[in-house]
C-alpha cells in the first residue's frame, strides 16, 4: 500500500504511495465483529403499508389511545402512607437531554402538572452508543405500596412452543409507546408524581402521568391482558393464523405468503381501529426470516441471534461475585441451546458463595470459556410440533441431570431443546440407578413446559422402569417413591424405550457395545447389602439355629442390662453388661457374640430387635456410603458395637439373620427360643457385674479461704446483685448463694472437670446445687470443656453439614416435616398443584390443593393449617425448589423458628 504518516502542526495525515490522503477507521477489538455483520436490507414495501393503514402506525397516526378500554385504577395496600422520595441532583447535560422528551409528553397530554403528597425521583439514562438521554422514573417506593396482581405475561422460556413449525411466513410488529395507550384513572394519577423545573415553559413543581407509566410493576400484566382481550375478535376471524403476543410484541405466523399478507392486513386494520400504534422502523412484514424476542425464526427453527451471542461473548472475566451472577444470568437465557449447561456452569455457581470472599479458580475459568465456546456453536433448535411425539434422552453425571428433547423429521431426529438441572442433595447421595430416576423425573417436569402434555418417549442408560415397578425398600421414602411412580409410570403419556448405543444427552457412546446392559435391580441389591449372601429367611441347611436378645430396664433408680445367646432349649452364652447400657447396645452385643461363636458354621440367628436387624441388613450399606454419620451429620451412637457387628458378619460360612416378633405365645419353636433368650438376658442383668476399681485423685480441701480475693470487676458485678449479708468479707445473695471470686470459681470448675469430665451444663448445675455463684459461670464452664483434649477426642459433636442422600426423622410427631409440590393432571377449578406435608416420625400426610406454586402459598398453609394443629416444628425439609427458597418463605421461617 505504501502508506505514509505525516505529523503536521494541524494534526497527523496518512497518505498512500501516490501522496493521496487515506481515511483510517480505528475501533476497539471487542467491536470488530461490526465490520463483518451484514447490513439489514431496508424494507421496500413499508411505504405501501404506511399509506394503506395510516391509523395503525405511530409515524402516521401519532400517539395511540385505546378506544375501548376504561381508565385503570391502581389499588393500594391497606394502611399505606404516601411515598415521598426527593429528586436526586441531576447534571445539566442530562437535564437538557431529557427536556425535549418531557415537553413532547406534555404536549401530547401524557403528562400534566399536579400537586400530590406522593413523589418519586426522575433518573436520566444515557442510551448505549449515543449521547441521547431518556427519562426513567424510579417507582420502587410506589411498587412496594401497591397491591400485587398475579402476572399473566407468557413465559418466554416456553412461549414459542405453541408456534406451528409448518407456519414459516412471519410478520413481527412492535407497538410504539404501548403503555401510554391505556388511560389512568384520575384518583390514581397522583401516585406517580415527580418534580420537574423548566424555566423556558414556566414549569416549577410536580408533573404526573395520565397514562399507564413505564416502570410500574403491574404495567406489563395490565397491558398484556387489555391487548389480548381487544384482539380476541381478530383471532376468531383468522383461525388459520397463529398470533403470538408478548406484552407489546406481536408475531403472526402463516403457512403461505398470501395467508401471511392477509393476516397482516387484518391485524393492522384491527390495531388502527382499536387505537394502538405500531412502529414502522421495527416492523418485519411477511418474511420467511424474522427476529422475535431475541430469537431468529426461520424454516420452522429458532436460532440465537448474533447480537444475543455477542452480548454474552463480550462479557469480560468476572472480578467479583456480582459479575459472576451477571454472566450466569446472561448465559442462562441461552441454556436451551447449550447441552449440559448446569454441569458446565457448576464451578461458576460454586464461585458465588454467600459470605466467603470471591475466588476465581482454574475450574471457574475453564467453565467460563467452555460456555462461551458452546455459544459460538449453538445449533438451530426446531420448534415443537405438538402433533408428533417427543423423545427425551436423559443422562446424569456428578449430581447434574441433563437431557435432549428431539422430534422425528424424516429419518432424522431434530433437537427441540437442551435441558439441565442440579439434583437436590438427598438424591445426589443415592446409587447411580436411583440418581437416574431422580434425574429423569426432573427432566420430565421441565420437558412438560415445552411439550404441552403430549406423548413423551424416554430413553435412559438405566432400566429405571423395572426399578420403579419393583422398588428397593431402602434409600427412598414412601412419599418420594409415590411421587416418582405417579410422575413416570403413566403409560398414556410416558413410554420408556430401550437404551441406545448413542445417547445425545451424554454425546458419548456406550463403551461396551457387545456386553449386555447391567441389571439395575441386581446392582441395587449389591449396593444395599454389606454381605451379598446375607439372608433374612432361615437357612434350610443350617448347622446352628440360635436366638439373641439384649435386655435393659430400670429397677429402683438403677438401669440394669444383660445379653444372651441361646438355642431353643439351652443357653449358649450369657453375660451381664455395665449399668446404664441401652437396650439397642445390648442387642448389638448379643448378635455380635452369636456371629463370633458361629465362626465357620452355617448359622441362622433370630432376633426380635428391629434395630439390630436393620443395622445388619440395611443401615450397614448406608453407613458405608456416607460414613458412620446420622442424617443430621452427627456421629452415630454405638459406633464401636456397629463396627464390630459389620466386621463379624463375615465369620460364619453362611448366614441368615431373621427378625421374629417378641412376646408371643409359646406355640412355635421360634417363640420358645426367643422367650428363653429374653428371660436369660433379663435374669443375668441383675447379677453383679465385674467392676473396675478406680482411685480418684484427692479432691483437695472443702473449706473456702478465710478471706475472699475479689477483683475490681467482681465487686462491680456484685454491686448490681440483691445482697443479703456480709460474713468475713464473703458476699451472699438473697438465695443464700455464696459469691466466689471469678478466679476461684474457674479453679473450682477446672478441678471438677479434671476429676469427672462432666459437660458444661452438668458442672453449672453442680455449682448451683452447691449454693455457689460467680461471674461468667456458663462461659467459663463452656471454655473449660471446649479446651479439654480428652473430651474433644472422645465426645461426638455436631458436624457442620449433613451428608448427602439422607433425610432427617423426627423423634416425635410434628417435630420434622417434609414438604413438596406435585402437579395435578388434569387440574380442576383452577387447582393445578398439590402441596404435601409429611411428618417423618409417623408418616402422617397433610395435602392441600393449590392454584399456584409459590412461596406465599407455602407460608400461608403453614400459618393457617400446620401451626394451629401441630405446633411449631423444629425443622421443615424440602428439595430447595423456588417455592421453598424464595424470599417470602425464608423471611417467614426466620421469624417463626423452624429451620
Amino acid at each position: 500500500m505504501g502508506a505514509q504518516i505525516h505529523f503536521l502542526p494541524e494534526g497527523p495525515v496518512v497518505t498512500n504511495s501516490h501522496n493521496q490522503p487515506v481515511s483510517v477507521l480505528t475501533i476497539t477489538l471487542e467491536d470488530e465483529y461490526w465490520l463483518h455483520q451484514e447490513q439489514a436490507a431496508p424494507d421496500q414495501d413499508i411505504a405501501t403499508w404506511l399509506q394503506q393503514y395510516p391509523e395503525a402506525w405511530a409515524e402516521m397516526g401519532g400517539l395511540g389511545l385505546a378506544k375501548h378500554r376504561p381508565a385503570l385504577f391502581v389499588e393500594l395496600k391497606p394502611g399505606t402512607d404516601p411515598g415521598r422520595v426527593r429528586q436526586y441532583p441531576m447534571p445539566l447535560e442530562a437535564k437538557k437531554g431529557i427536556a425535549p422528551h418531557i415537553r413532547r409528553l406534555l404536549d401530547q397530554g401524557v403528562l400534566r402538572p399536579c400537586h400530590s403528597p406522593w413523589n418519586t425521583p426522575l433518573l436520566p439514562v444515557r442510551k448505549p452508543n449515543s449521547g441521547e438521554y431518556r427519562p426513567v422514573q424510579d417507582l420502587r417506593e410506589i411498587n412496594k405500596r401497591v397491591v400485587d396482581i398475579h402476572p399473566t405475561v407468557p413465559n418466554p422460556y416456553t412461549f414459542l412452543s405453541t408456534l406451528n413449525p409448518k407456519h414459516q411466513w412471519y410478520t413481527v410488529l412492535d407497538l410504539k409507546d404501548a403503555f401510554f395507550s391505556l388511560p389512568l384513572a384520575p384518583q390514581s394519577q397522583k401516585l406517580f408524581a415527580f418534580e420537574w423545573n423548566d424555566p423556558d415553559r414556566g414549569i416549577s413543581g410536580q408533573l404526573t402521568w395520565t397514562r399507564l407509566p413505564q416502570g410500574f410493576k403491574n404495567s406489563p400484566t395490565l397491558f398484556d391482558e387489555a391487548l389480548h382481550e381487544d384482539l380476541g375478535e381478530y383471532r376468531c376471524k383468522h383461525p388459520e393464523i397463529t398470533l403470538l403476543q408478548y406484552v407489546d410484541d406481536l408475531l403472526i405466523a402463516a403457512e403461505t405468503q398470501e395467508a401471511c399478507i392477509q393476516g397482516t392486513k387484518g391485524l393492522l386494520q384491527a390495531l388502527g381501529n382499536l387505537g394502538y400504534r405500531a412502529s414502522a422502523k421495527k416492523a418485519q412484514i411477511c418474511k420467511p426470516e424474522v427476529t422475535y424476542l431475541g430469537y431468529l425464526l426461520k424454516e420452522g427453527q429458532r436460532w440465537l441471534t448474533d447480537a444475543r451471542k455477542q452480548t454474552v461473548l463480550q462479557i469480560p472475566r468476572p472480578q467479583s461475585t456480582r459479575q459472576v451472577r451477571e454472566f450466569l444470568g446472561s448465559a442462562g437465557f441461552c441454556r436451551l441451546w447449550i447441552l449440559g449447561f448446569a454441569e458446565l456452569a457448576k464451578p461458576l455457581y460454586q464461585a458465588t458463595p454467600g459470605q466467603q470472599p470471591f475466588r476465581w479458580t482454574d475450574e471457574a475459568e475453564s467453565a467460563f470459556q467452555q460456555i462461551k465456546t458452546a455459544l459460538l456453536s449453538a445449533p438451530a433448535l426446531g420448534l415443537p410440533d405438538i402433533t408428533k411425539p417427543f423423545h427425551l434422552y436423559v443422562d446424569e453425571n456428578k449430581g447434574v441431570a441433563k437431557a435432549v428433547i428431539t422430534q422425528n423429521l424424516g429419518p432424522w431426529r431434530r433437537p427441540v431443546a437442551y435441558l439441565s438441572k442440579k439434583l437436590d442433595p438427598v438424591a445426589a447421595g443415592w446409587p447411580p440407578c436411583l440418581r437416574m430416576i431422580a434425574a429423569t423425573a426432573l427432566m420430565v417436569q421441565d420437558a412438560d413446559k415445552l411439550v404441552m402434555g403430549q406423548e413423551l418417549r424416554v430413553v435412559t442408560p438405566h432400566a429405571i422402569e423395572g426399578v420403579l415397578k419393583q422398588p428397593p425398600n431402602r434409600w427412598m421414602s414412601n412419599a418420594q417413591l409415590t411421587h416418582y411412580q405417579g410422575l413416570l409410570l403413566n403409560p398414556l403419556r410416558i413410554t420408556f424405550l430401550p437404551p441406545t448405543t448413542l445417547n445425545p444427552a451424554s454425546l458419548l457412546p456406550n463403551p461396551d457395545l457387545d456386553a449386555p446392559l447391567h441389571d439395575c435391580t441386581e446392582i441395587l441389591a449389591q449396593v444395599h447389602g454389606v454381605r451379598e449372601d446375607l439372608q433374612d429367611r432361615p437357612l434350610p441347611d443350617a448347622d446352628l439355629i440360635w436366638f439373641t436378645d439384649g435386655s435393659s430396664f430400670m429397677h429402683q433408680g438403677q438401669r440394669y442390662a444383660g445379653a444372651a445367646v441361646t438355642s431353643e432349649t439351652e443357653v449358649i452364652w450369657v453375660e451381664p453388661l455395665p449399668p446404664g447400657t441401652s437396650a439397642q447396645k445390648a442387642e448389638l452385643i448379643a448378635l455380635t457374640q452369636a456371629l463370633t461363636l458361629g465362626v465357620g458354621k452355617k448359622l441362622t440367628v433370630y432376633t426380635d430387635s428391629r434395630y439390630a436387624f436393620a443395622t445388619a441388613h440395611i443401615h450397614g450399606a448406608i453407613y458405608r456410603e456416607r460414613g458412620l454419620l446420622t442424617a443430621e451429620g452427627k456421629e452415630i451412637k454405638n459406633k464401636q458395637e456397629i463396627l464390630a457387628l459389620l466386621t463379624d458378619l463375615w465369620r460364619p460360612e453362611k448366614l441368615a439373620i431373621v427378625h421374629c416378633p417378641g412376646h408371643q405365645k409359646l406355640t412355635t419353636p421360634t417363640a420358645q427360643g426367643n422367650f428363653l433368650a429374653h428371660q436369660t438376658a433379663r435374669k443375668v442383668a441383675k447379677a453383679p457385674s465385674q467392676l473396675l476399681a478406680l482411685q480418684l485423685p484427692d479432691p483437695g480441701p472443702q473449706d473456702l479461704p478465710y478471706f475472699p480475693d475479689y477483683s475490681e470487676q467482681d465487686l462491680q458485678w456484685i454491686d448490681k446483685l440483691p445482697l443479703k449479708q456480709i460474713q468475713n468479707g464473703w458476699w451472699t445473695d438473697t438465695n443464700d448463694q455464696t459469691i466466689l471470686p471469678e478466679k476461684l470459681g474457674q479453679q473450682v470448675l477446672e478441678h471438677i472437670h479434671r476429676t469427672t469430665h462432666l459437660g458444661a451444663w452438668r458442672m453449672i448445675d453442680l455449682i448451683r446445687r452447691s449454693k455457689l455463684k460467680f461471674r461468667h459461670t456458663a462461659e467459663t464452664a463452656s471454655n473449660i470443656v471446649t479446651s479439654c483434649k480428652v473430651c474433644q477426642l472422645n465426645n461426638a459433636y455436631p458436624q457442620s453439614q449433613a451428608a448427602t442422600g439422607t433425610r432427617l426423622r423426627g423423634t416425635r410427631p410434628g417435630i420434622y416435616w417434609e414438604v413438596d409440590f406435585t402437579e395435578i393432571k388434569p387440574g380442576k377449578y383452577g387447582y393445578q398443584y398439590l402441596l404435601v406435608f409429611v411428618d417423618t416420625f409417623s408418616g402422617w400426610t397433610e395435602a392441600f390443593p393449590t392454584k399456584k406454586e409459590t412461596a406465599q402459598v407455602v407460608a400461608k398453609k403453614i400459618l393457617e393449617d400446620i401451626l394451629p394443629r401441630y405446633g411449631f416444628p423444629v425443622q421443615i425439609g424440602s428439595d430447595n425448589g423456588p417455592a421453598f427458597v424464595a424470599k417470602p418463605c425464608r423471611k417467614f421461617i426466620k421469624k417463626s423458628g423452624p429451620s
